[in-house]
């Protein structure tokens, strides 16, 4: 077996699984690195052109403009999902990049106090992105790899895969964060974005050559598809969602359990890190030494998720899971027992790179027992939702149709990103009055009612997708050795 093969985790592999892999494996990461280069800066930035130089000032016109780019995915999520399905994969891929590169390219335009018109624009072309990219990496993998590795019934090779790609894509990604930062000091933000501009169209050009569909897969699209069988797909992803009680309580459950998440990501995260670490530098070095050992998770994810039956284990490993309610509840104790520092505190430690004196550590002493916490809590929740999230992909990838599999997968993610909104405008109000410790409390609460109803949906009958059937016998050998 070659090296590529066993890394990757399969043990009989094919020449078109292997294919599939190293392209999947290839191109991810760079996207990955593409965008995470300016995520430390990038809010930021906008939010003191906005503000005329005061961040805390531009913060509440980049809140009406993040609610504006989600209001725009939960049209657009499910829609250009299906017309992945309609057309292919690879054309909606190519859009959202394209999409991104003139995205960026116009945020490096910004400047002091600039027409509002410009980042209303930025902002509404991240959501046609964004709805574009939901679920169709995901989906044209999934449908290609049950044709290249039918063999693999449990899907436990599939597993596996799935740890190492998470793992090289959170290398990937954060092995450009502190350079960003680097780059961003030495040439300005606006070049850093430019940069991602150039970046992401040299990676449309390199989607349109490599994210091909198997001949199996792409006969099963007419060669000329017509707006009625668009039309079609949108109803018969609607009529899924209700096709089986399993599916219907696990697609409420999801909805509600990662509705928190962008209250999480978009609202709390910063000023998270912020009351804590008080700097840049802190958060970017923060960042890298947290995501490296997530790399490591992830990959290991993949290996035990292997040892577990999704039906028992997904509402155990979804309760522990990072943004789970396990998660919110520590965060919410540890804020009581040991509060953040006050702003402003001169008494740190540092860390310098000799001879350039680059900063690459800062922390307040008082932060130091805190962080470690935060660390534990992030690494050991990460690992849970890593392994319950490769399970959940592994009942689906026999569940979904593939005929609408990416607009399912693109509706999924439009109904965590709609649930989310009203929570984003309540946490919002909360969060400033009463601060961090009650919004993760209520939360972990919302959490639990997800993972109640995801629970409820594994009692049910788990009903199999009967679009493709294609018999072991009749698929590509195994091979022994690839070159």
């Amino acid at each position: 077996m070659s090296l590529t093969a066993r890394f990757f985790g399969f043990e009989n592999p094919t020449e078109q699984g292997l294919s599939l892999a190293k392209t999947m494996a290839s191109l991810v990461p760079v996207f990955s690195m593409s965008f995470q280069i300016s995520t430390t800066f990038y809010m930021l930035f906008i939010a003191e052109a906005l503000g005329g130089g005061d961040a805390v000032k531009g913060m509440s016109i980049v809140g009406g403009l993040v609610a504006l780019q989600f209001i725009i995915q939960v049209i657009l999520d499910y829609p250009t999902g299906a017309i992945g399905d309609w057309v292919g994969q690879r054309y909606v891929i190519m859009s959202a990049l394209l999409c991104y590169a003139v995205t960026f390219l116009l945020t490096s335009l910004i400047t002091p106090n600039p027409p509002l018109i410009l980042p209303v624009l930025i902002y509404m072309l991240f959501g046609l992105g964004i709805s574009q990219e939901s679920g169709a990496w995901g989906a044209w993998f999934d449908n290609n790899y049950r044709v290249a590795m039918p063999h693999d019934k449990k899907r436990e090779e599939y597993g596996v895969f799935s740890g190492k790609l998470g793992m090289i894509s959170q290398i990937s990604a954060t092995a450009v964060l502190v350079p960003g930062s680097w780059l961003a000091l030495y040439f300005g933000r606006a070049w850093v974005f430019q940069l991602q501009a150039v970046l992401f169209v040299i990676l449309a050009i390199l989607v349109h050559r490599y994210v091909k569909d198997f001949p199996e897969v792409e006969a099963q699209r007419t060669d000329r598809p017509e707006m009625g069988e668009y039309v079609e797909l949108l109803k018969d992803g609607v009529r899924f969602i209700w096709s089986s009680k399993f599916f219907l309580l696990l697609f409420i459950g999801e909805m509600i359990f990662f509705s928190v998440g962008p209250v999480w990501g978009n609202l709390i995260l910063w000023p998270f890190y912020n009351v804590y670490l008080q700097s840049d530098v802190a958060i970017s070095t923060f960042r890298t030494i947290m995501f490296l050992p997530l790399a490591m998770t992830n990959e290991r994810s993949g290996v035990i998720a292997k040892k577990y039956e999704p039906r028992k284990w997904i509402p155990r490993f979804r309760l522990f899971a990072f943004n789970g309610a396990a998660f919110y509840f520590l965060l919410s104790v540890m804020f009581l027992i040991v509060p953040p520092p006050p702003m402003g505190t001169t008494e740190t430690v540092q860390l310098v790179i000799p001879f350039v004196n680059l900063p690459l550590f800062v922390l307040p002493v008082a932060s130091v027992i805190p962080i470690v916490m935060i660390f534990i809590i992030f690494l050991v929740t990460s690992l849970f939702g890593s392994v319950g999230g490769i399970l959940t992909n592994r009942v689906l990838l026999d569940v979904v149709p593939n005929k609408i599999r990416n607009g399912m997968y693109s509706l999924r993610a439009t109904s965590f990103t709609a649930a989310s909104i009203p929570l984003l405008v309540f946490f919002g109000w909360l969060v400033p009055l009463y601060g961090f410790s009650l919004a993760f409390l209520i939360m972990g609460i919302i959490s639990i009612a997800g993972i109640i109803l995801i629970a409820m949906s594994f009692k049910q009958d788990i009903p199999k997708a009967g679009d493709l059937q294609i018999e072991t016998a009749e698929a590509e050998a195994p091979l022994e050795e690839i070159t």
